[in-house]
């Protein structure tokens, strides 16, 4: 995932969340509380967002080691098609190093493949944390009586009292914990 494509995204969700505490229907409209919230340890310290993490390590790291087996394999074929470049027609070796040349462009493409699924299932997953985490979120800014809930990278000086990040992890814990339902995994 990119962190870009992530923080516009996430900075459209705060801003429609803060639309959502400032509008009269929050039920708090006379409230004076203003509170921070951090995104990045509220996905990163959750068992969703840990689950997450472990996942996309995992998978990178097997990526990775799929990629060098797959480096050491084509460095052989490329030895093996090297050497035997003097017993070859000319002919002969353009078409064996022609389809040398494919494999290894069909390998790039299904790596590549890999990564970008991989990006993609992080993406889906941030977005259905949020999803799942903004409802709580609110619920939790209302019952503390928040007109307003500022990310905390956006705050020069806060008080820690005013921090609702350690409360909303504990209530996203409580509410949706890792993200996994039964047989998803």
């Amino acid at each position: 995932m990119q962190a870009a494509q992530f923080h516009f995204w996430a900075f459209g969700i705060l801003l429609g969340f803060c639309a959502v505490l400032l509008s009269p229907v929050a039920g708090h409209a006379q409230s004076s509380e203003i509170y921070v919230l951090s995104q990045d340890r509220l996905n990163n310290e959750s068992a969703f967002g840990v689950r997450v993490r472990s996942k996309i390590e995992t998978r990178t790291q097997a990526i990775i080691k799929e990629n060098q087996r797959l480096a050491e394999e084509l460095e052989v074929g490329e030895k093996n098609l090297t050497e035997k470049r003097p017993t070859l027609e000319p002919a002969e070796f353009r078409a064996l190093a022609d389809a040398f040349d494919v494999k290894v462009e069909e390998i790039r493409t299904a790596q590549a493949k890999k990564n970008q699924e991989l990006g993609q299932w992080s993406d889906n997953e941030q977005k259905r944390f949020f999803e799942a985490a903004i409802p709580l979120i609110v619920k939790l800014a209302t019952e503390a009586g928040a007109l307003v809930v500022l990310e905390s990278r956006t705050v020069i000086i806060s008080a820690d009292s005013i921090d609702l990040t350690n409360r909303a992890i504990e209530l996203v814990n409580a509410e949706i914990g890792d993200g996994t339902q039964p047989n998803e995994e």
